[in-house]
């Protein structure tokens, strides 16, 4: 199964280090994991193009779901999704002024992938 994940498009830190999550699974399964930088007026064709075998996923940030906006503003809406962080309280979104200490977040959305590629086996 192909992943491909639309991390969130802001750019606080939260999303920053949604990106930065983003890239880590980009990086350590380039094979199998794509990292979109947007999502363009032909996702829907290229869904259609890709078959049942790729899946879709929205990393958003925080509750505001961004990333889950830009797939439904393009008029899809079978994605699956991840929330990074639980809410918007401004001290808890202080740790990610430095990205260093986030294997926290890393193992957060590593069972979120796996929960989502389990589901679909």
């Amino acid at each position: 199964m192909k992943l491909k994940i639309y991390p969130c498009p802001g750019h606080c830190n939260v999303s920053m280090m949604t990106k930065t999550v983003a890239q880590y699974f980009g990086i350590i399964d380039e094979e199998n994991i794509t990292i979109l930088t947007h999502v363009s007026m032909n996702i829907l064709k290229e869904i259609e193009a890709a078959g049942a075998d790729e899946k879709y996923i929205s990393l958003n940030g925080c509750p505001s779901t961004c990333a889950s906006m830009g797939y439904e503003d393009m008029g899809y809406e079978l994605y699956d999704e991840i929330i990074m962080t639980p809410d918007h309280d401004i001290k808890h979104n202080a740790k990610y002024a430095n990205l260093d200490n986030i294997d926290a977040e890393i193992e957060h959305v590593q069972n979120e992938l796996d929960k989502i590629i389990e589901s679909y086996q």
